[in-house]
């Protein structure tokens, strides 16, 4: 039972080597040098290139510019039918009376025309056509406000020639930008 390998005592047994003397006997090949791959420069002339380049940068600009001018204009529109609306109700009768008598119906309307002017303030002025466009809208918005204002005082026909005037002028500025636009697009495209 003693003779079993579980029960040896490794203090007890013959140092052997842990290797066997054949792999020791084995010839290890030296290793040989590694060549360096011969490095072949070829050049390369962009003639040309440059032109091109600028080129397609400035066709991307233009791109990018129409859709940013579009993109504004839609905003402008948009927020200008909301005011256009706003124009509709304080133009009739029975809301007249409404803001005359009732003071949360005067405020509600402000509010309502300064969430709007806070809109405009946010679209970018990317083109001097937006800039204007949006500066008619702006300009009908606070006449609104004074129109509410002078309707509260008393006096509800103040304005409604300045109000037709300045749609007017809405109109033309947002056709100028729209075909300014259209020519960019036109160009961008040639």
């Amino acid at each position: 039972m003693m003779d079993s390998p579980f029960f040896r005592s490794h203090w007890n047994q013959p140092s052997r080597p842990r290797y066997s003397p054949s792999f020791r006997g084995m010839p290890v090949q030296p290793a040989q040098p590694k060549t360096t791959p011969k490095v072949v420069s070829i050049p390369v002339h962009f003639v040309g290139s440059e032109t091109t380049r600028s080129a397609s940068a400035l066709k991307i600009q233009k791109v990018f510019r129409g859709y940013l001018v579009s993109k504004s204009v839609k905003r402008i529109v948009s927020i200008k039918s909301q005011v256009d609306d706003i124009e509709r109700r304080i133009s009739q009768g029975e809301t007249i009376d409404l803001i005359r008598r009732d003071a949360k119906e005067r405020l509600k309307v402000n509010e309502a025309l300064m969430a709007l002017l806070f809109k405009l303030d946010s679209v970018r002025g990317v083109d001097s056509g937006v800039r204007d466009c949006r500066k008619t809208v702006i300009k009908k918005a606070i006449a609104l406000q004074e129109r509410v204002d002078a309707i509260v005082a008393g006096g509800q026909t103040l304005g409604t020639e300045s109000n037709e005037n300045q749609a007017s002028e809405v109109v033309e500025s947002v056709d100028q930008t729209l075909e300014t636009k259209h020519s960019a697009e036109c160009f961008a495209d040639s």
